[in-house]
């Protein structure tokens, strides 16, 4: 832990936490940051001749706390402003909330590291991947050019593309046989790394979702329409909405399904995390933080959310008494520490099994929502039969924020086992990495809600404008966060779609009945997938589509004995188009900000140039990836 391993890693962390920021709020994916991180450290280390892999280990693991850190954050709080609680992103407030969630989910993966590392049906791919890296890298086999030049193509194809000097994305919506269909596609560089990272398996899944939501249950719905304005503009003005909360319906069976599906085998690893944390182990290299750390800083980091949850619920003002606020403020710290530590298994589990990008951790968190916002609904029912708008108002930000906590603890384990299982391989120390992790997140936490409003103030979050005149098209969809102010609203609102939830829901039971009966591996889909396809605009889910079907055909020519050296090119590249696209999109956002319309910088060209700039672009990214598959 030297003071270089610090510095590099306050620089890293605050790369990866500002790019998987801009990801969060745009399509409600994070993409996997510890490769990067690793890449990009040994890149900058090298100048020193004494460097390490613990070293280059320790940095990638703060940094990838970044990521973590920004989904937790981003796909909560904006919520807050969705339901009209906040204007704006309050920052300490949302800074203290980040921290302490992070610090109690560092503190749990610490508790849970040992039976889960040692499982052996989980594989942990990130984490072999990774320690793969750090070895080829200390043989100099490897080095940043692939993630350079991806992130470099991005950034020039972002700009171009917010500029209108090239085709990014066209969709209409067309009037047929009295229903509706829908259609479009988009090009964004930053997503089509996403989809490659996530591969052909997740790919083919939202294009499944697509097929599903807009080719099969919209024009259902929608039959009978006569229509009395535009397609689009009737699209929007009637159906838009339902088609959300089909997608929600879908993303809670799956959840469901998964967590049925999980009972026996997160059980046996609960029960396996007792037994092996009373053993203690004596080796530096099998050594996490002491039982009393752990025990004093997660009381110390309940206290401190007991303390923030006290002054944003308000209770006060809605006539609660002492005791009653009391009971209220002990109930969430219970329900945040218990369902915390439940979805860490879950979420680490997870992790173990299919990696980060694939890991269906946000539809475990849906139903872990879904729970609070029923324990607060009937909390305040016992205070007062009848709600008021402010009690609802309160109630649902209420849910919110405990949620959040949770969502904080279940993003740290999601993401730091990965990093964990590196160290193991490597041999090192758990308990430096969990102090670098805890590092990170503080890092992370004091950039991430800066981050966010600067985009909210560009953008808008969930078609909400933070002032007139701006354009709703460039809106940040924010899936998760969207969904949990819709589900909260319904719920305290009682004003639940069943009908749409149901059709969503419906649709995913069907397919997994479907794969049951087939028994092909071939059929082998992800339901959280399904869900995410039908719930994100097609314009977003489109270009997560070809990178994951790019991803499919660089498997296909290269067959199973594919390089190791040569697949971690690909995925450098994508990953460099991830943080090249989202970091170009970030500096995009300060001319909008300081335009109170929103608007940026813009160039009009002819339409056959700027699509064939966009062509032309996609092909160069396509032969990129096809070019060092083969070399």
């Amino acid at each position: 832990m030297t003071a270089r391993v610090f510095l590099v890693s306050i620089v890293l962390t605050l790369l990866l936490a500002i790019s998987n920021t801009y990801l969060a709020l745009k399509i409600g994916f994070v993409t996997a940051a510890s490769i990067p991180a690793a890449i990009l450290s040994m890149g900058i280390l090298k100048f020193s001749k004494k460097a390490t892999i613990f070293e280059h280990n320790l940095v990638q693991t703060a940094a990838s706390s970044g990521e973590a850190i920004a989904g937790g954050i981003a796909y909560t709080i904006p919520a807050l402003i969705i339901i009209g609680f906040w204007s704006n992103f309050n920052y300490w407030e949302s800074v203290l909330l980040a921290i302490t969630g992070g610090v109690i989910g560092v503190l749990f993966s610490a508790i849970i590291r040992r039976p889960l590392l040692k499982d052996p049906t989980l594989k942990f791919p990130e984490g072999q991947a990774i320690a793969e890296v750090l070895k080829l890298k200390q043989s100099k086999k490897i080095g940043m050019v692939p993630l350079l030049f991806g992130a470099l193509l991005a950034a020039v194809m972002d700009f171009c593309q917010s500029t209108q000097l090239m085709f990014a994305q066209a969709s209409r919506v067309m009037f047929g046989g009295e229903s509706l269909y829908s259609f479009g596609i988009g090009f964004a560089p930053a997503m089509i790394g996403a989809g490659y990272i996530i591969g052909l398996r997740i790919g083919l899944s939202l294009l499944l979702g697509v097929v599903i939501s807009y080719g099969i249950v919209l024009p259902i719905i929608s039959h009978g329409t006569v229509l009395t304005e535009s397609a689009s503009a009737y699209f929007g003005d009637h159906y838009a909405m339902s088609m959300r909360y089909v997608g929600v319906g879908a993303m809670i069976m799956a959840a469901l399904i998964t967590l049925i599906r999980m009972l026996k085998p997160i059980y046996q690893n609960i029960t396996k995390t007792f037994s092996e944390v009373r053993s203690g182990p004596l080796v530096e290299h099998e050594r996490d933080l002491s039982i009393k750390s752990i025990v004093f800083g997660t009381l110390a980091s309940l206290i401190i959310l007991g303390v923030l949850f006290n002054h944003l619920f308000g209770l006060g003002d809605l006539g609660f008494g002492a005791g009653l606020t009391f009971s209220m403020l002990l109930l969430s710290l219970v329900y945040v520490a218990v369902i915390g530590f439940i979805i860490t298994m879950i979420c680490g589990y997870f992790s173990g099994l299919v990696g980060v990008s694939a890991s269906p951790g946000s539809s475990v968190m849906i139903a872990g929502m879904i729970l609070a916002a029923l324990l607060v609904h009937g909390l305040f029912l016992l205070h007062t039969p009848t709600l008021t708008s402010n009690m609802v108002l309160i109630g649902e930000a209420v849910t919110i924020l405990i949620s959040s906590a949770v969502m904080q603890i279940a993003c740290i384990s999601n993401d730091t086992l990965q990093d964990l299982k590196v160290g193991q391989i490597i041999g090192a120390s758990p308990r430096q990495q969990q102090l670098m992790l805890i590092f990170g997140v503080i890092i992370a936490s004091l950039v991430v809600p800066a981050v966010m409003q600067l985009l909210y103030l560009a953008y808008g979050i969930a078609g909400h404008m933070p002032h007139s005149g701006m354009n709703p098209a460039n809106t940040l969809a924010s899936p998760p966060s969207a969904i949990m102010a819709m589900l909260t609203q319904v719920i305290f609102e009682q004003t639940i779609p069943w009908n749409y939830l149901g059709i969503g829901a419906l649709a995913v039971f069907l397919l997994y009945l479907t794969s049951l009966i087939t028994r092909k591996k071939a059929f082998e889909i992800s339901l959280l997938g399904v869900g995410i396809g039908m719930y994100l605009s097609i314009i977003t889910t489109t270009p997560l589509i070809l990178g994951g079907i790019i991803s499919g055909i660089v498997f296909w020519l290269n067959g199973k004995d594919v390089q190791a050296i040569r697949q971690h090119r690909n995925i450098l590249i994508a990953c460099g188009l991830v943080t090249g696209g989202a970091l170009m999109d970030i500096v995009l956002t300060i001319p909008m900000v300081i335009n109170s319309a929103g608007n940026g910088l813009t160039f009009n060209v002819p339409a056959a140039v700027s699509g064939g700039l966009g062509v032309l672009a996609l092909v160069v990214m396509v032969g990129m990836f096809l070019r060092k598959a083969r070399a």
